[in-house]
């Protein structure tokens, strides 16, 4: 049955291990135990059981919420959970009361990108040269 918990301490390893598969500049157990710690932060995992699908991340800066990364696990891909997992960001968001969503994604993710666009994100700039592999989009939507 999916549903989706918040990551404790006790997750940064499995997450940081996602990490490692699937983000260029992959962020390290230290940096995810802080980032579980802050209040301001949070990150959902999308679970079946005892597995971890995915999740993503956000942080409120007061109006505004800045999207971590969102991961799916190769092996769940295309079956929508980045979808559920970017709604459960909007929620948490709403909430907590954001006007505006940001995130960044390499452009050459075009999945990510397809994703984001589809629920509302449009592109506000580049940071050229940000990611070894290719320039960042800056993404933006209201909520």
């Amino acid at each position: 049955m999916l549903e989706f918990r918040k990551a404790g301490i006790g997750d940064c390893a499995a997450i940081a291990e996602m990490e490692s598969r699937y983000i260029e500049c992959p962020w390290s157990q230290a940096v995810l135990r802080q980032t579980v710690s802050d209040e301001l932060s949070t990150i959902y995992m999308l679970c079946d059981g005892a597995e971890i699908l995915g999740y993503g991340g956000l942080k409120m800066v007061m109006d505004t919420a800045e999207v971590y990364n969102i991961v799916v696990d190769e092996k769940h891909r295309r079956k929508g959970y980045g979808a559920l997992i970017l709604e459960k960001l909007f929620e948490h968001a709403i909430r907590y009361g954001a006007c505006e969503m940001f995130l960044e994604v390499n452009e050459n993710n075009c999945a990510a990108i397809g994703l984001y666009t589809s629920h509302g994100f449009k592109i506000s700039y580049m940071r050229k040269n940000y990611y070894k592999s290719g320039n960042a989009l800056i993404l933006k939507r209201e909520i």
